[in-house]
Parts: C-alpha cells; sequence; structure tokens
C-alpha cells in the first residue's frame, strides 16, 4: 500500500510540471519584465512554447518572489534580456497572478529557468 501512494504522489506532483520549452532549444525571447510590489517578477515572452500545463495565457511566465533559486533566476533573466539572448521554461502549472486581475488568466508559473548562448 505504502509503495502504492508512493508511485501517486510521484506521478501526480510530475503532471504539474512541464516543459514551456523544448530543453534543447529554440527558447524564447524576453520583450517586457514586470516587478510585482509583493516581490515576484513576471516575464512578458515572444517565441514558440509548448502548452502541455495548458494555461490560459503563454506571452507571459510568473517567477513567484519564494521559489528557491529566485534571485539566480531574476539575474539569469535580466542578463537575457539585456543581452538578447533567449530562455527556456520548464513550469510548475499555472496560477492566477493577483495584479493581472481574474480576467488576466492562469500564468505559467516557473519551475527552472536556463539561457541559451546563441
Amino acid at each position: 500500500m505504502k509503495l502504492l501512494i508512493t508511485v501517486l504522489l510521484i506521478l501526480s506532483s510530475s503532471a504539474f510540471a512541464d516543459y514551456f520549452t523544448p530543453l534543447d532549444g529554440p527558447g524564447v525571447t524576453i520583450e517586457k519584465m514586470h516587478f510585482h510590489d509583493q516581490g515576484g517578477v513576471t516575464l512578458n515572452i515572444s517565441g514558440s512554447v509548448q502548452n502541455l500545463d495548458n494555461c490560459a495565457v503563454t506571452s507571459r511566465v510568473h517567477i513567484p518572489k519564494d521559489l528557491p533559486g529566485f534571485n539566480n533566476m531574476l539575474s539569469a533573466s535580466l542578463m537575457a534580456y539585456t543581452t538578447g539572448k533567449k530562455i527556456g521554461i520548464h513550469l510548475s502549472g499555472c496560477e492566477s497572478i493577483p495584479f493581472w486581475g481574474a480576467g488576466g488568466g492562469l500564468t505559467p508559473i516557473v519551475k527552472n529557468l536556463w539561457v541559451f548562448n546563441d
């Protein structure tokens, strides 16, 4: 029984974490960055995405302030934005971001982020 519960927990947790962009490219471009008063950051992006979590919004992603590695992801995002580098994104589902309101749709929540060299 414990094994069955463990397997179900593993399967259910991975069901809510998907690649928004493929790991091997081509990535997306950060068009705009929005710094929220509560500490999170929303990245407006352009480029092709895989919407495996079926989020209503695909033109922006949100990095929550309490995400482990937030400072590293913020630094990488700023570097990518200022240099024109593309980023890759792995999600942990979708949420309503208070700033965008209920009409703003469910926004993808970043779990992992990487920067492409070219």
